[in-house]
């Protein structure tokens, strides 16, 4: 540090000195064959520079800034200097002493050469690798950056090697969707691309999409087919919602989750067939479509259906839950009239309240130890049920969660429930059950006329 501040005063004197002794040379003021003979005549010849033109003084300014600085870069090594002085002076006084077990005390200067390989650092230069990372950071994201276009049907996204539809201009009834604009591969449908058309009747999806954005045909209440390609990944929430002429679907193998709403109030959805790896059916994802006709097992891979995901789906002929299933939502299955049987799977621990309220044509309700609570309404208003066995693993029985279900005449209570709320076999046929004398049954529970009996 002590060369760099000697270098930059040393600069800064000679470009001062060669300036100012070429201006007074060339106007006669001194002579360089002869130097000054005494102080005064040297003073004399700095007290002319007072007088020099415009430019030369502002050459001489920077030239004294240039010092100032260097002098402030001294000053704070100069502290710097004493500082480390200081540290050496107290790591010397500390060599000759020895910890409590006769070593010597290590202090933090201390290096160990075995360290790191012998290096002196630990990172080199990690400043350089933090600038490099952002600078990559930097690129990359100018690379992702699309520029947005328009043509005569469509408004999009051109990426560096993909496009996306944002927005359909076009007033087609019959729609075959390009699979490459401006020479790169249309991959998605953005949100609500299509949404609200007021022409469109038949759409025809490339192979080369893979996503369809929420509510992407949200509104399309023209909209009757729609041809959905194999290499569809990702189905958007809401992407079909309130398409009411909509009559068939076929969902590729690549859709593992329906969102909320995907295909809610498609009332005259005919024929819909799902793959085997969904996963997951979204809140309100078929509520509405009251003409669907064809489904008679969900997908084996399914573990959750949210609630009212296929609410008021009256017409829906289901026979089978899937073994793998975990969570039944609340309102499910409310209102789907055409289920005849009911299995709860293990895996489920509780049933959504009202899950299969309204299920009027179920008549046979298997339930498998691991069910632990039947929520409110569960199954209220299920009147063609005539029996009921409650596995061991049932605790709790919600308010009105069999209410309504005038055929049922037996129901077998296991020793382990808990809690049996108000209302929760009212209005059924049972003569007689047998509960816990530890259970909490209330007054009207079961009907008035229901003999209750305990456990010995």
């Amino acid at each position: 540090m002590e060369k760099i501040f000697w270098g930059m005063v040393g600069g800064c004197a000679v470009a001062f000195a060669i300036l100012l002794a070429i201006y007074l040379n060339q106007t006669g003021a001194i002579d360089l064959t002869r130097e000054p003979e005494t102080v005064e005549e040297t003073e004399e010849v700095f007290a002319q520079a007072d007088e020099l033109p415009e430019d030369i003084k502002s050459l001489i300014e920077d030239s004294q800034n240039n010092y100032a600085t260097a002098m402030k870069v001294f000053e704070e090594n100069d502290i710097t200097e004493s500082n480390k002085s200081e540290r050496e002076e107290n790591s010397e006084e500390k060599e000759g002493q020895l910890s409590d077990n006769n070593e010597p005390v290590r202090t933090n200067a201390d290096v160990d050469p075995d360290r790191n390989d012998g290096h002196d650092n630990f990172l080199d230069k990690p400043s350089d690798d933090e600038s490099s990372e952002q600078e990559e950071e930097e690129t990359t994201q100018e690379e992702d950056k699309p520029e947005s276009k328009k043509n005569s049907e469509y408004s999009y996204d051109l990426y560096k090697d993909h496009v996306v539809i944002t927005k359909y201009l076009g007033n087609k009834a019959d729609l075959v969707v390009p699979d490459t604009i401006d020479g790169q591969p249309v991959t998605q449908l953005a949100d609500s691309a299509f949404a609200s058309s007021k022409t469109l009747v038949r759409a025809d999806l490339p192979n080369s999409i893979t996503s369809i954005g929420d509510s992407a045909f949200k509104s399309c209440t023209l909209l009757v087919d729609i041809y959905l390609p194999g290499n569809l990944q990702s189905l958007g929430s809401g992407s079909f919602d309130g398409c009411t002429n909509l009559v068939t679907v076929n969902i590729p193998d690549g859709v593992t989750k329906i969102g909320a709403k995907t295909f809610s109030k498609c009332a005259n959805l005919n024929k819909l067939t799902m793959p085997s790896g969904i996963t997951e059916i979204g809140d309100e994802a078929f509520s509405g479509c009251s003409s669907w006709r064809n489904l008679s097992k969900l997908p084996s891979d399914l573990q959750k259906i949210g609630k009212k995901a296929f609410m008021d789906c009256s017409n829906l002929p289901l026979e089978k839950l899937p073994t793998e299933l975990t969570e039944i939502g609340e309102s499910a299955f409310e209102n789907c009239e055409k289920i005849t049987y009911v299995n709860i799977p293990s895996g489920v621990s509780e049933v959504g309240k009202k899950a299969f309220s309204g299920c009027k044509g179920v008549t046979d309700l298997s339930i498998k130890s691991g069910v632990v609570v039947f929520s409110d309404e569960a199954f209220s208003g299920c009147n063609q049920i005539k029996e009921i066995t409650f596995p061991k693993s049932v605790l709790s029985i919600g308010s009105d969660a069999f209410s309504g279900c005038s055929e049922l005449k037996e129901v077998t209570i296991p020793k382990g429930t808990k809690s049996i709320k108000s209302g929760a076999f009212s209005g059924s046929k049972i003569d007689e059950v047998v509960i816990s004398k530890t259970c909490s049954v209330q007054q009207d529970s079961f009907p008035s006329s229901t003999k209750i009996l305990y456990y010995d």
